[in-house]
């Protein structure tokens, strides 16, 4: 693991979730597990998932630098965790879509390659969610 990856995937999944809970199409689908109301509810602060974030960040981890998981940690079963938010193709493809553009913002020539399986990594779970959710 390099300290500039692991610090990469930590600034795009807090950027991303900044983001993604804020919008109009699946906001309402992250802010279900916020763990306090705002004072805009349609608008919480990222430390309403003060708590949630860290494991995205280790399963990120996990899928692109190969860090193990710990006994401490719980196992990441994607689609069995998410099919109780009972997404719609629409989100998920909205999900693909936000997730790419925070991408982007950080793409340069340094890390192309990482972000290239970021990218990647990514399609696979949207094709995944597609073919276990629908």
């Amino acid at each position: 693991m390099t300290d500039k990856n692991a610090q990469l995937i930590h600034e795009i999944t807090y950027s991303f979730y900044e983001v993604a809970t804020k919008d109009f199409l699946i906001g309402y689908q992250f802010r279900k597990i916020q763990e306090f109301k705002s004072s805009d509810p349609l608008s919480p602060p990222i430390e309403a998932f003060k708590n949630h974030l860290p494991r995205i960040e280790k399963f990120w981890r996990v899928q692109l630098i190969g860090e193990r998981l710990t006994k401490e940690d719980q196992r990441f079963d994607l689609i069995n965790i998410h099919k109780s938010l009972k997404p719609n193709k629409g989100e998920v493809l909205r999900w693909v879509k936000l997730f790419n553009e925070t991408l982007d913002q950080y793409e340069d020539e340094s890390n192309r390659d990482f972000i290239k399986l970021w990218r990647k990594k990514v399609s696979e779970f949207e094709k995944r969610f597609l073919t276990f959710l629908f």
